[in-house]
């Protein structure tokens, strides 16, 4: 049977233009009662919830959203799901940074900052800080626990808790750019103070882009995860200690990659094979890249360590592994490999005996690797990537991904490689750290407050008025929620990003959220630059009217008849 090509065309138009999707808008000056529009704006993420549908974008302008009382125990519930080709996208209005403050809400109960339990939704430029531990056991700053979402240049700091966590039977989730630091638990001696998690029984859940740096147990942890889990790109230093301090707390591992306890307690669905590649470990106090009794295997793949306790602790539950590492560098201070019982390990620096120095790199400077990211959303541009003339270039095994020369380097990041172009979302994590994402403005920390009276203080040397870095914003004031009189350094915090050029971040009122109950006082600054389209392929609608997609289909149907006319 011949088909019509007008009944083709009709088809094809159907399924390629765009259904028509709403924007909405939430302010601290803005009020539930009001409609979400740009101009009268909803006061709550959670009234902009209710309002949006699949393919709709929730615009989050600038300010501190703080959240006191002890009743309710969550920030905010993302309870609504999107579908798989429109996603409900909650963004950072450009050029404005939207501040979610905890340190006020304090039931006798676990508290979680962000509770993620939709699927097939965007959360982008967000900052989360201040989540409290009132009794023993975990709270979260962002807990994921629905399937294909994407966790944006999120920036979740100086709480009692892990950072950003994977949990339940969450999937296919994508943690992209983001940064956790400055966590610990005070009344579990900051044993569960990781930067990331990733523990569900879900597998497809990737980690890339990301930095977790000064968490009192781990930077990353894989711990009793029944799946798979990636992390690429991705940077782990100073783990291990009181934040700010060389005090020890937790396990101070940069890397935990896996594990079931001692003896372990495998999952009924086996023991699932953990990816860790294109990653920097660097000044955590134990291990830079460990397995932690993984009954099985892992594999490491181009990763670099140095001045960890160990830079890779290969223990395995059961004498014998099946681990995979290639390509990987270990620079002194630091052993290099420790208890490798079995597996691959070949074409990396300590088997290779090639001698590895601070000259190989364009930089191993902590301030560097503090620096602002770039207008991408990616890592910095310097740290830990190879110079001209190292002899880690050309000196690995192909392990399927780009490389340059005539073998693949060793270490995190290919010589000579260009980075993805705004918008990539590289998988490789080759070259610029994670690939591209939106430029609308990086995530600012802008003053977090001690918790509990004690006196700020530096510690360990470390400067009190913030991180260093030079070229771009770094916090005004955030500070370690800590009890008992032990809050460490009361200078600002190095969040990991400046604001875009387009516009300052809005410094005005704040969203107090007491016992549910929404109050509103102070007011936002008006906003510089407009929202922007690109950025890592995501579904950020651009604005127009009702009438735009009946324009685009006229349009299209003028330009089909104009080439294939009707026939007589």
């Amino acid at each position: 049977m011949t088909r019509s090509p007008r009944l083709l065309f009709s088809a094809a138009l159907l399924a390629a233009a765009p259904v028509n999707a709403a924007e909405y808008y939430v302010a601290t000056t803005g009020s539930d009662a009001a409609d979400g529009s740009e101009a009268a704006p909803f006061a709550s993420v959670e009234r902009a919830q209710m309002a949006a549908s699949a393919g709709d974008t929730v615009f989050i302008r600038g300010g501190v959203y703080e959240f006191s009382g002890t009743s309710r125990t969550v920030g905010v519930a993302f309870s609504k799901s999107g579908s798989a080709d429109r996603r409900i996208n909650y963004f950072a209005y450009p050029g404005e940074q939207p501040i979610f403050d905890l340190f006020e809400l304090t039931p006798q109960q676990r508290v979680t900052g962000f509770d993620v339990t939709a699927s097939f939704i965007h959360l982008r430029g967000l900052e989360v800080r201040g989540v409290q531990q009132e009794i023993v056991g975990d709270s979260w700053g962002v807990r994921v626990r629905g399937n294909n979402n994407i966790l944006e240049r999120l920036d979740v700091h100086d709480g009692e808790a892990p950072g950003i966590f994977i949990a339940g039977s969450a999937s296919n989730n994508l943690v992209l750019n983001c940064d956790a630091h400055h966590n610990y638990d005070p009344l579990e001696d900051g044993g569960n103070g990781d930067g990331f998690g990733c523990h569900s029984s879900g597998a497809g859940n990737v980690i890339r882009g990301c930095r977790g740096y000064w968490n009192s147990d781990d930077g990353f942890d894989f711990i009793n995860a029944p799946g798979a889990c990636t992390v690429e790109s991705s940077w782990a230093f100073n783990n291990g200690f009181v934040p700010e301090t060389n005090r020890a707390a937790g396990n101070g591992a940069g890397f935990k990659a896996g594990g079931f306890g001692s003896p372990p307690n495998v999952p009924s669905t086996g023991v699932p094979r953990h990816v860790i590649r294109f990653n920097v470990a660097f000044g955590n106090r134990s291990q830079g890249f460990y397995a932690n009794h993984h009954p099985g295997g892992l594999d490491f793949i181009n990763n670099t360590a140095f001045r960890n306790g160990t830079n890779f602790d290969m223990l395995v539950e059961g004498g014998t592994s099946t681990h995979v590492l290639h390509n990987n560098v270990a620079m002194a201070p630091g052993t290099p490999i420790s208890r490798f019982t079995g597996g691959t390990n070949e074409f990396n620096s300590w088997d290779l005996e090639i001698s590895v120095s601070a000259a190989d790199f364009e930089s191993t400077a902590e301030s560097d690797a503090l620096l602002p990211r770039q207008a991408d959303g990616s890592l910095p541009a310097k740290f830990a990537r190879l110079a001209e003339g190292s002899d880690l270039i050309d000196r690995g095994t192909d392990v399927e991904f780009p490389f340059e020369g005539s073998a693949p380097d060793l270490g995190a990041f290919e010589y000579g490689a260009p980075a993805p172009a705004g918008g990539g979302t590289s998988s490789g994590g080759r070259a610029a750290g994670g690939g591209a994402v939106s430029s609308g403005g990086a995530p600012v920390s802008t003053g977090g407050r001690i918790a509990g009276g004690g006196t700020p203080q530096s510690a360990g040397g470390s400067p009190s008025g913030g991180a260093p870095g030079s070229g771009g914003a770094t916090s005004t004031g955030g500070a370690l929620a800590a009890r008992g009189g032990e809050a460490s350094s009361a200078g600002g915090r190095s969040a990991g990003g400046a604001t875009a050029p387009g516009g300052a971040p809005s410094s005005g009122g704040r969203v107090a959220v007491q016992g549910g109950s929404l109050s509103v006082t102070g007011g936002a600054a008006d906003p510089a630059g407009s929202p922007e389209t690109e950025g890592c392929g995501c579904e950020l609608p651009a604005r127009r009217g009702p009438g735009s997609n009946l324009a685009f289909a006229m349009l299209a149907i003028t330009l089909f008849w104009r080439r294939h006319p009707r026939r007589k």
